[in-house]
Formats: structure tokens, sequence, C-alpha cells
């Protein structure tokens, strides 16, 4: 795959990398923390003795007895799994977002660099400054496990725990990702200005950090009512961060190309 064809792969597998989470998930992490709680009020005020319990008949191999608890039991579980994914998905998109980011850079960045001459200063004083801010982005990068993370938010209570804790993580990675690609876009943008492209990004003012902490404080003392919200606010900042990125790709796509910046590799 040769330079524009590669750059332009990279730029429309967004469409799979920056898929958006459907909105109805929610309710699944609404309707387990209900399903929970519900079931601890009822363990502490004494009433799983008093349950009625059903009979399920299995043909030539007997009678299962089930009481009620154990229905709630299995109904929590099982809104749980819905929870399960949607920490998966929240985690996995991230994950494979940051991995076609660093290559579009890396390509893009690449083609720059091996078009500019030693004589051109104005250009290759920002792409220096845009190598340093790519590897730092690259550098505070993390890939976690979505597997893993999904399977631990589906232990009974403690789950919530690991929920908040994701969340936390999450939330920091994130907030960590959007400050350093603002700086590796800004001067992107001065490396095409100054070759006389044109710029693909404005100098936005940089999106405010969440306080990350402060949410898992607030979680863990509101006995993980609070993380419900907090799911919310990450799925909207994630789809936010993606639309910013499909306002600039196509944009820094058609730049390099149509300035004819190289087809070599990488730097």
């Amino acid at each position: 795959m040769e330079g524009a064809d590669r750059l332009s792969t990279l730029v429309d597998m967004r469409r799979n990398t920056d898929a958006r989470n459907e909105s109805h998930w929610i309710f699944f992490a609404i309707g387990s923390y209900l399903l929970w709680a519900t079931l601890a009020i009822v363990y502490l005020l004494g009433w799983l003795q008093q349950a009625p319990s059903y009979n399920i008949p299995l043909s030539v191999f007997g009678t299962l007895h089930f009481s009620a608890t154990i229905w709630l039991i299995l109904l929590s579980l099982a809104i749980s799994t819905g929870l399960s994914y949607l920490v998966y998905g929240l985690i996995n998109r991230q994950n494979k977002h940051t991995a076609r980011e660093e290559y579009l850079f890396r390509e893009a960045l690449g083609r720059a660099k091996s078009r500019s001459s030693k004589e051109q200063i104005s250009v290759l004083l920002p792409l220096s400054s845009a190598e340093q801010d790519f590897y730092r982005l690259v550098e505070r990068t993390n890939d976690r496990s979505a597997m893993l993370w999904a399977l631990l938010v589906l232990t009974p209570y403690a789950g919530w725990i690991f929920l908040i804790i994701a969340l936390y993580l999450v939330s920091q990675d994130l907030n960590s990702h959007e400050q350093t690609e603002q700086l590796l876009l800004q001067d992107v943008s001065r490396v095409l200005a100054s070759g006389t492209y044109p710029q693909t990004y404005s100098n936005n003012v940089p999106p405010r950090p969440t306080n990350s902490l402060a949410y898992l404080f607030v979680s863990f003392a509101s006995l993980g009512l609070l993380s419900l919200f907090w799911i919310h606010q990450v799925t909207l900042r994630q789809d936010n961060h993606f639309a910013l990125h499909s306002s600039f790709e196509p944009g820094l796509l058609q730049a390099l190309t149509e300035s004819g910046i190289g087809t070599r590799g990488s730097f």
C-alpha cells in the first residue's frame, strides 16, 4: 500500500474504530444497579427467608426448586451482562481509536518529513515539535484489557467497585489523550501553514479535562450511584472526541494529498 492510499485507508478506518455505543445500553447499567440494590435491601431486612419458592418441572429429570431470591440473583446477573458489554465497548473503542490514530499521525508526519528539505526551517521547527508531541502521545497511551474489565464488572457487588475504577482509568486516559493531541494538532497545522498548505485544524481552546478523582470519590461515597451518570458522561466525551476527528481528518488527508507531500513511509 503506497503513501496516499495508506493514509486514506487509515482515515476511512474511523468508521469502524470510532463507532458509537448505542445509548440504550445505559439502561442495563441502571437496571443492574437497581436489582443488586434491591437484593441487598431485601437481605438486610431479613426478607430472604420469607421469599416464596417456585418449581420448574424438567420432565424425566425431576423438578428444580428456585426461591424468588434465586430468580432475582439470576435476573441481576443477566441484566449485568448489558453493563459488562457497555464497559467493554468504552474501553475497546478507546483502544482501537488510539491505535489507529498512532498509525495515522505516524504516516502523516512521515510523509511531511520526507518532502521537507533542510533549508525549510519554517517547516522543520513545527515538524520537530509535532514529532515530540507524537511520541509523547504514544507514551501516554494505555492499552487496557476490555475483556478483563468487562468480566470484573460482572462480579456481584464487587463489580461496582471495578466499574468505578474502570471509569476512572478511561476518564484519565481520555484527559491525557485530549491534552497531548491538542498540542500535536496545533503543530501539524503550523507545519501545513508553513509549507503554504491549507490549515486543517483551528487552534480551539482545549477541552476541559474531567476531574476524574472527584468522580471517583463521590462514586464511592454514593455507593456507586454517581457512576451511572459517569458512564453517560464518559460516553459523551468519547463521542465528542470522535466527532472532532471526523471534522479534521478529511482535511488533513486532502492537504497532504493535494500538496504532494511525499510517498515515503514513517520516521
